[in-house]
């Protein structure tokens, strides 16, 4: 697990959001005896208009063609088809749901709302700082506003401490950092 820059921070499911359940849960059925984890305590995804976004998933940002990595077009050989946001949202390449209480960092407080997922769809849209990017995902998204730490979690997973944003919001911070072009290689 990597911890990035820290930054002094609806109902789920909505048409925009993924399965609230994570890849494991997913697979458990009706009558398993698993037992889900609790979302982090105390603390309850805000709606809007009482949620504290700087932008939600209009659709100007729907509609917006996020741009490739230029080591893809070179691997491919050609230009890719265009992406939107809504693509990678109606995808599940981009999805949210409210942290778990198991999905906290050990001896740190457990302040962590949101489990972002960034899966291979977008990842054609980011690199990391090795491979030329000026900055890594992670740490560019600790720098929207209302996100107050991310931890890299997994590969394709974030968890955001993000209390007083929306699910729609954390996914638009989301969006607008694939946007930026300091989490892709110059060259």
């Amino acid at each position: 697990m990597r911890t990035t820059c820290a930054r002094p921070v609806a109902a789920w499911p909505n048409s925009r959001t993924a399965d609230p359940r994570s890849h494991d849960d997913a697979r458990v059925g009706l009558f398993s005896r698993r037992r889900r984890p609790e979302q982090t305590a105390g603390w309850q995804p805000p709606e809007r208009p009482h949620c504290s976004c700087a932008r939600h998933l209009d659709d100007g940002l729907l509609q917006t063609v996020l741009p490739f990595t230029t080591a893809l077009a070179e691997d491919l050989g050609f230009e890719p088809a265009p992406v939107t946001v809504a693509d990678l949202l109606g995808s599940g390449g981009l999805s949210v749901r409210p942290a778990r209480s198991d999905e906290q960092v050990p001896d740190e407080p457990a302040d962590l709302t949101w489990h972002l997922v960034a899966d291979d769809d977008a990842r054609v849209h980011y690199d990391d700082t090795d491979a030329g990017a000026a900055i890594d995902l992670d740490a560019a998204l600790a720098l929207q506003p209302g996100v107050d730490r991310v931890e890299w979690y997994d590969r394709e997973v974030f968890l955001l401490a993000a209390p007083t944003l929306c699910a729609d919001g954390v996914l638009a911070c989301a969006a607008l950092t694939l946007l930026d072009d300091r989490v892709r290689s110059t060259g």
